[in-house]
């Protein structure tokens, strides 16, 4: 429930006074643009504004601006009037506290760290330190509350909210509020979302951060490894995470580290010969450099620290030429990968949501937002919290392997593969005498290689025969296929590109009798095809071709998403997307960089064909005012709605504007189509460029999630392997694998096909549509938009609430700043 304009606040005196009267006096006028906006709406006539607030708390990670502006933006589309708690709890004790508008949170969606600071806070420990943050936030009429941080922000967050009604009557019997407060306010709504780049927290898969420092540990890794291996060195790394190994375990998947040490798992006593023998090991089977990954908080089975440089001077010791980074505050800092972003901005526009949506009941129960796949996800808050903490408790009493189920099944399953990847403990099976072979089909996808090195490891342990074939489909017929052993794959977790080589020819009635014969002649039983859409048509041209040839009837045929464009059946994400969209973001940019100097508007062609995943992803983690998609199409109304929307922008001084396009969104309306249209209308406010992203989209080392994920990919296909071997005796599964929602899954062959579009080479249905509405909306400012439909007339964003104030501008190369832009700053803070 939220309070009326008139204030409850005592001037100490005993007389209630309504100081606070005019506060909103301009709430409740509305310009004659959004009274017609509020005209278009069904049942509206009657609006009260919520009021909520946003902090952050603990120690900062890269995505917490996005997740800032994403909540602040959706509350005010929603109708609430928004704050923001400077410096954390410290803000609410000391009352700094102060109101966003739309401009407010305008740039910073690329920016690190957090644009309202933190701190921890010592006073907001204390009882009274908490009595004058409830009084702050009661003056400010605030009753609900959104906090990201860590467990112990999060903590902090209930206690308070426990607190409130006790606090309240506290103030109350001072004489500093009026009694009707316990009416007007009767409870405190609290929602979580985690920002930490441990990823130490249950209820979501990752947490807000965790990616960007896996992203600059990789980033230091490889480039540490050229030096080593010039060297045949040993290299030991350590890397943050407090009592949480997250960062190292990913961090030793990733990299193909040969050791890594975490709190979570300690190693057995003996650890330090078992690891110096693990070493010299793969210097003998040919590696020319060693790493090892120590997380900060890592321990043995006693308890007792393990250092990096201890772990360095026992390898010194044994004749090993090492040495140490020691990586620290470079993990928490730098731009929010796409990643990052894009949970952010989800976590912020669910918590407003919650705190709209959400029944009087529901609202008296805090929750976590949290991420399950790529869907966001709610949670009881203190059952996460206090799953958590115990944790610590769980390791001070050695009680090891209940810690590893506590973190989650992924944990669990990532350790599982490091320790079989990296030769530390394999399966004792006997060869089962079957071979499985691997084949790329489509264009190259950032993330293969390291597919084929964990299909080559973990089939190898499970007692497979490995096989590779190079150039996909056409050199599986002419039987270019060549036997993986273990150190074939070696360093491959850390190459872009596709070793195997890949192209796009199918099976077809003049290859398909080689085709078997190849498979026959290798005695192949698995066929495993990963790659993009061509090769989802090879393989069921494969299946298609049973009929005639029996001999594929005895064959497993999978196919395994590994396409940029993320346009394949059977899975949410194919692996290769994270990378592309991590390289058209940092080009997005350095463009807006260069756009906000000249005053232009941008239009951006990027890779999909005729899929637009990436052209709304990358939207949705730009802040892109505008994406054309195939899917929705491009009308000569839309781009004319389009053209106003800017044209109103640029009036207001507005400095950039960006517009991401399909590269096959249109035959007609081409992406120089759409720059020449807006150059020539609007060049008398802005100059418009027209960039084509190109092939650096397929390029460059795979991002982090598509290292791990690949991993994981396989090490699930592998698990359908030996299920299906189990149940039938014989390999028989045909279909795809992929991920949906959090998991994965396997989608039999027929339900594959029928899921294809054969006619736009993607699926039939796609879960990522609404985001493309969603990404306009909190990109846009309302009155802006001459197109917007669903503005709440509740919303308080009046002319006023506009960036920047109007301005006649004549031309745009007569145009010279007249202000400062504080957001580019990196050292600005509100």
């Amino acid at each position: 429930m939220t309070l009326t304009p008139t204030t409850i606040i005592n001037d100490g005196e005993g007389d209630n006074v309504k100081g606070n009267k005019n506060i909103n006096k301009h709430e409740s006028r509305l310009d004659e643009k959004k009274d017609l906006l509020c005209e278009r709406l069904e049942n509206k006539t009657h609006c009260i504004a919520k009021r909520m607030a946003v902090l952050t708390s603990g120690g900062d990670s890269s995505g917490m601006n996005p997740a800032i502006r994403s909540f602040a933006r959706q509350a005010m589309l929603k109708g609430a009037k928004v704050f923001a708690v400077r410096e954390g709890y410290n803000g609410l004790v000391n009352d700094s506290i102060v109101p966003l508008n739309w401009g407010s949170v305008a740039g910073i969606i690329s920016r690190g760290g957090t644009i309202i600071g933190t701190a921890r806070s010592t006073e907001f420990r204390t009882r009274e330190g908490r009595k004058k943050a409830v009084f702050n936030l009661v003056k400010n009429r605030i009753d609900n509350l959104l906090v990201i941080g860590g467990d112990g922000s999060l903590t902090g967050a209930n206690l308070l909210r426990t607190e409130w009604c006790s606090l309240l009557k506290e103030l109350v019997d001072d004489g500093k509020l009026s009694l009707d407060v316990m009416e007007h306010f009767p409870m405190l709504s609290i929602a979580g979302i985690v920002g930490s780049i441990d990823n130490d927290m249950c209820g979501t898969d990752l947490t807000v951060g965790a990616d960007t420092a896996t992203r600059r540990i990789l980033e230091a890794i490889d480039s540490i490894l050229s030096t080593a291996v010039s060297h045949q060195r040993s290299f030991v790394i350590e890397v943050m995470g407090r009592n949480c190994g997250w960062l190292a375990l990913a961090s030793g998947v990733a990299t193909g580290a040969d050791y890594i040490l975490i709190p979570e798992s300690p190693p057995e006593d003996g650890w330090e010969q078992t690891m110096a023998d693990n070493l010299e090991k793969g210097r003998l089977s040919g590696r020319r450099c060693s790493l090892v990954i120590v997380s900060e908080g890592a321990i043995d089975r006693q308890g007792k620290p393990i250092t990096s440089a201890y772990v360095r001077q026992f390898l010194e010791d044994k004749g090993h030429d090492a040495r140490i980074t020691i990586l620290g505050h470079v993990q928490r800092g730098g731009t929010p990968t796409f990643l990052d972003r894009y949970i952010a901005t989800r976590m912020g526009i669910d918590a407003a949501n919650y705190f709209y949506d959400s029944t009087a009941e529901q609202l008296n129960q805090p929750v976590l937002i949290g991420m399950s796949g790529m869907d966001t996800i709610r949670s009881p808050l203190m059952e996460c919290v206090q799953k958590t903490q115990s944790i610590a408790s769980l390791i001070k009493e050695r009680r090891f392997n209940e810690v590893v189920d506590v973190r989650g099944g992924m944990f669990k399953e990532f350790y599982e593969i490091f320790i079989a990847c990296s030769n530390l403990h394999r399966r004792k099976v006997e060869s089962k005498g079957m071979g499985v072979l691997i084949l790329h089909s489509g264009g190259p996808s950032p993330g293969m290689n390291p597919c084929v090195r964990a299909f080559t490891r973990l089939g190898i342990d499970h007692g497979y025969t490995m096989y590779g074939c190079f150039n996909g489909f056409g050199g599986l017929a002419l039987g270019e296929i060549e036997q993986l052993q273990w150190m074939t794959v070696n360093g491959w977790s850390v190459m872009g590109g596709a070793e195997l080589g890949t192209n796009r020819s199918i099976p077809n009635d003049s290859n398909i009798e080689d085709i078997i014969a190849t498979l026959e002649r290798y005695k192949i039983n698995a066929i495993l095809m990963f790659g993009g859409f061509n090769g989802y048509l090879g393989i069921a041209k494969l299946y298609e071709y049973r009929e005639k040839y029996q001999q594929l009837k005895r064959i497993s045929i999978i196919g395994a998403p590994g396409t940029i464009a993320n346009n394949v059946p059977g899975t949410n994400i194919s692996i290769g997307s994270d990378t592309s969209l991590n390289n058209t973001l940092d080009a997005l940019d350095k463009i807006k960089q260069s756009a906000v100097a000249s005053r232009r508007l941008f239009v951006v062609e990027v890779m999909g064909a005729h899929c637009g995943y990436l052209a709304a992803m990358s939207s949705l983690t730009s802040g892109a005012e505008r994406s054309y998609i195939m899917e929705k199409g491009i009308t000569l109304n839309t781009l004319t709605k389009d053209l106003d929307m800017f044209v109103e922008r640029f009036k207001r001084e507005h400095r950039i504007g960006l517009i991401i396009k399909s590269e096959l969104a249109s035959n007609t309306y081409s992406t120089h189509f759409i720059y020449s249209l807006f150059k020539e209308e609007g060049k008398h406010l802005f100059d418009v460029r027209e960039s084509i992203l190109g092939h650096l989209q397929q390029g460059g080392s795979p991002s982090a999630i598509d290292r791990i994920f690949s991993t994981r990919l396989m090490n699930h296909y592998y698990q359908f392997l030996e299920k299906d071997l189990k149940e039938h005796g014989h390999l028989q599964m045909n279909g795809c694998i992929g991920f949906i929602d959090g998991g994965i899954h396997y989608t039999s062959m027929p339900d594959m096909i029928e899921e294809m579009s054969d006619k736009f080479r993607r699926p039939r249905s796609q879960w990522w549509m609404d985001l493309v509405e969603t990404s306009q909306n909190i990109s846009v400012f309302p009155l802006d938009d001459p197109s917007s439909t669903n503005f709440d007339c509740s919303s308080n964003l009046s002319e006023q609430d506009r960036p920047i104030k109007k301005s006649d501008i004549s031309s745009p190369t007569s145009y010279s700043q007249k202000t400062f832009d504080p957001n580019v700053n990196p050292q600005f803070t509100l």
